[in-house]
């Protein structure tokens, strides 16, 4: 069900989407039926083959499906964490964001929603909102890192076509 490197749609740009469509509810769809099979914190409506801006985010004790989501602002104060993604199983890396942000977006009704995110929180909806505008966490690494990231990507990979258990 969720898309994975190097599958095409992920590089690809989402387009917008009003609130209530078809395509908004089936996107919204979708992605809680992807999350709740997984251990996550968010999702993008094209990690579930759908190109439209659409992103489901365990944020605080709710789940909030935001519609063309935004960020309006971001601190100049990096924060460096571990980052995984679904889409790149089993592999992770150290990325700087910015430590605070906020986001503009959309319900699904169509109220207008402004949150000011810091620390995990932040960094969830940047790397959501990253991937509607076709951007991995990968390409926020230096070119040697991102190089080890995928070789151990595509090594786990390899392993699970020859039916090898991972480590991960």
């Amino acid at each position: 069900m969720i898309r994975l490197y190097p599958d095409p749609i992920l590089r690809r740009r989402a387009a917008e989407v009003e609130p209530g469509s078809p395509a908004a509810q089936e996107a919204a769809q979708r992605l809680r039926e992807a999350l709740s099979q997984l251990e996550g914190l968010g999702l993008a409506a094209n990690q579930v083959g759908a190109l439209v801006r659409v992103v489901l985010a365990r944020l605080g004790e709710r789940e909030w499906v935001l519609i063309n989501p935004e960020v309006v602002r971001r601190s100049p104060e990096l924060e460096t964490d571990s980052e995984g993604c679904l889409s790149l199983p089993g592999v992770e890396a150290e990325v700087a964001r910015p430590k605070e942000i906020r986001v503009r977006a959309l319900s699904e009704d169509g109220e207008e929603l402004t949150f000011d995110l810091e620390g995990l929180e932040a960094r969830l909806l940047l790397h959501e909102i990253d991937h509607l505008d076709g951007v991995l966490y990968i390409d926020h690494l230096a070119a040697a890192e991102r190089r080890r990231v995928l070789r151990e990507y595509r090594a786990l990979r390899e392993a699970d076509k020859e039916g090898v258990p991972s480590r991960g």
